[in-house]
């Protein structure tokens, strides 16, 4: 009976693990056909181990899984506060090419928050990039399709729509950052000299400011500067008391610099959840501006960051641009 009772289990296990399966396979894309089969092997072996993992309410395996340290780590910090599964057993996608590296994007996914805390959306896309080798190097819940439509929309040459296609590929990595509480990361992608610029708007019976404020002709609003290791360090310490952070972008328009080649403007709406270990919680809404230079395109570098509130009093002829950066 005994014996029998270890055969019914194993059965069940094995059924279980069959259930979870999920499958992975390219629709176009790709011509090398030893790399095709290679991704597509390893891409079901990590979808298939999230889903078992989120079955068994554990840590992520990555054992027989090709996936850098940089893209371990980060999926295991994103984790860590928000787990999710594969919708659909069989993913069919095709394959995207960038500048240094392939992308897969759409994979269906449901969130699983671990408590009543999550406010985002339930149903999302996983977007999963790998090297010339096969293996993955970065796994990051996608921004939402309309976003992504409008984005390359504008593309009017096919070096345009790359270059659209590998600025949103970093704008979704820098997001997820925040996520992931990836301080190293968000460190990297700024330049040394960075400015990170808040903003709020100017009021009428405003009549002292801060040393640090400064002023755009033409805008509505004041702006403070940090420096790159100001901001660090502030960002560091919010890392440190809250338990998770959520944050989705909106809106996202690109701009490219009237004069200088290969500097872009994206502008966007970032909308901010984060609750504390102490239980408290933060929300707020606010129009972000980021200056990105890819003169070298492997190694992109934000050189400014902006954030205003979102207001009826700021209109886009408030917001920053590239050209308001000239000097830089």
């Amino acid at each position: 009976m005994k014996r029998l009772s270890t055969i019914v289990l194993m059965s069940l296990v094995g059924v279980a693990l069959l259930h979870a399966q999920v499958t992975f396979r390219f629709s176009g894309g790709i011509s090398n056909e030893q790399l095709k089969q290679n991704v597509e092997r390893n891409v079901s072996a990590l979808l298939s181990e999230i889903n078992n993992a989120e079955s068994a309410g554990r840590s992520l395996d990555f054992t027989g899984i090709r996936i850098t340290e940089t893209a371990r780590g980060g999926l295991s910090s994103l984790w860590a506060n928000l787990r999710f599964r594969c919708e659909w057993k069989t993913n069919v996608q095709n394959c995207l090419r960038d500048v240094q590296e392939f992308e897969i994007r759409q994979i269906p996914v449901e969130m699983k928050p671990l408590d009543n805390t999550y406010k985002g959306e339930i149903h999302k896309e996983l977007t999963v990039s790998f090297n010339r080798n096969g293996m993955i190097t970065g796994v990051r819940t996608a921004m939402d399709n309309n976003s992504y439509m409008s984005l390359m929309a504008g593309g009017m040459s096919v070096k345009d729509v790359r270059m659209r296609r590998e600025i949103l590929k970093f704008v979704e990595d820098f997001r997820s950052y925040y996520d992931e509480k990836n301080l190293n990361a968000i460190d990297e992608i700024f330049s040394d000299n960075a400015l990170i610029i808040t903003g709020r708007v100017l009021r009428k019976d405003l009549t002292s400011q801060s040393n640090a404020d400064i002023r755009i002709p033409g805008k509505n609003i004041i702006f403070n500067m940090q420096t790159k290791t100001q901001y660090i360090n502030n960002l560091r310490n919010v890392f440190r008391v809250n338990r998770y952070i959520k944050v989705d972008f909106s809106d996202i328009e690109l701009i490219r610099h009237s004069s200088r080649e290969n500097i872009y403007g994206v502008r966007l709406r970032q909308r901010w959840n984060s609750q504390r270990y102490n239980g408290g919680t933060y929300m707020d809404d606010g129009y972000v501006f980021l200056l990105w230079d890819f003169n070298d395109e492997e190694h992109p570098k934000i050189h400014v960051r902006s954030w205003s509130p979102v207001s009826g009093e700021v209109s886009s002829d408030n917001l920053l641009s590239p050209d308001d950066f000239s000097g830089l």
